[in-house]
């Protein structure tokens, strides 16, 4: 299993029979139709961030372990623990509109960020 995808479909339903949870339970935490969390423990689709930040909080599973599996452990251990852990309460507690807001702009600077370092690197040609 090498498709990110179905890695991280995997980790889902690992996730939730690790917390001894039903897939109605979990469409109903979320907030999605039950056919649509199926597709996400499938690999049907992809889970956007929020809502694979949200299945990390009702699994009480690390976000990084969705992506990276033990990995990802290892990288939250690191010594940016402290940081990320308080940064995701802090996004965890904010309204939905709130998170999109924030998740639009991180995008936005992502692409911004790229742009510019692509500008830079063809000045330097």
């Amino acid at each position: 299993m090498t498709d990110p995808k179905a890695k991280i479909a995997a980790r889902i339903k690992e996730a939730r029979e690790w917390k001894g949870l039903t897939q109605v339970h979990m469409a109903q935490q979320l907030q999605v139709a039950r056919q649509t969390y199926l597709d996400l423990e499938t690999g049907k689709t992809e889970p956007k961030v929020r809502l694979l930040s949200e299945i990390s909080e009702i699994t009480e599973r690390p976000l990084t372990w969705f992506v990276y599996g033990d990995e990802g452990i290892e990288i939250l251990e690191s010594e940016y623990k402290e940081e990320i852990d308080r940064l995701l309460q802090y996004f965890s507690r904010l309204p939905h509109s709130a998170r999109n807001v924030i998740l639009q702009q991180s995008i936005n600077l992502a692409g911004f960020m790229a742009e510019y370092t692509r500008a830079l690197t063809q000045k330097d040609k």
